[in-house]
């Protein structure tokens, strides 16, 4: 059986949906999580509009997505606190966050990876968002994929 669940976030609501599955899922099979949020890395192209407005914009921002990631991972953290469940947290920076999910996955020896079926990018989606597939198709590990209820309901009316 699992014992060492990762648990990768974006702070979406599906994101949030799924960390609570995986708390409660965690509880009943006497696993511990490991809490993951992959931020972007900033890239000079991306910033150059705004730094001739304020040369301070990539310090500004990256303690925002600091600020951000650490939201998510303690809604994690609190989540698991509140079911007795132990659990670390880490937040990492990656141009590739499926690859930096891999990464931990294997670094930190974890048996499961549980993640939502899409986040941010994929939301107005009904299918599975391309991290989400990345990781499917790269990962030596089982990946259990959450889908809420009225994404299963939605896709069960259309078959």
């Amino acid at each position: 059986m699992y014992r060492h669940i990762l648990l990768p976030t974006d702070g979406s609501a599906l994101s949030r949906e799924a960390v609570a599955s995986a708390v409660l899922f965690a509880e009943n099979i006497s696993a511990r999580i490991t809490g993951i949020h992959v931020m972007s890395p900033s890239h000079q192209e991306h910033l150059d509009a705004w730094l001739h407005q304020d040369d301070r914009f990539p310090q500004r921002r990256k303690e925002l997505f600091e600020r951000m990631a650490l939201d998510y991972l303690s809604f994690i953290a609190n989540s698991a606190l509140a079911e007795g469940v132990p659990c670390e947290c880490k937040s990492v920076s990656a141009d590739e966050p499926h690859a930096a999910i891999l990464a931990e996955a294997r670094n930190s020896r974890c048996d499961l990876i549980f993640m939502a079926s899409h986040g941010w990018a994929d939301a107005a989606h009904d299918r599975i968002g391309g991290e989400t597939v990345k990781v499917l198709g790269h990962s030596t590990v089982p990946v259990l994929v959450y889908r809420s209820d009225s994404q299963a309901s939605h896709t069960a009316q259309r078959v």
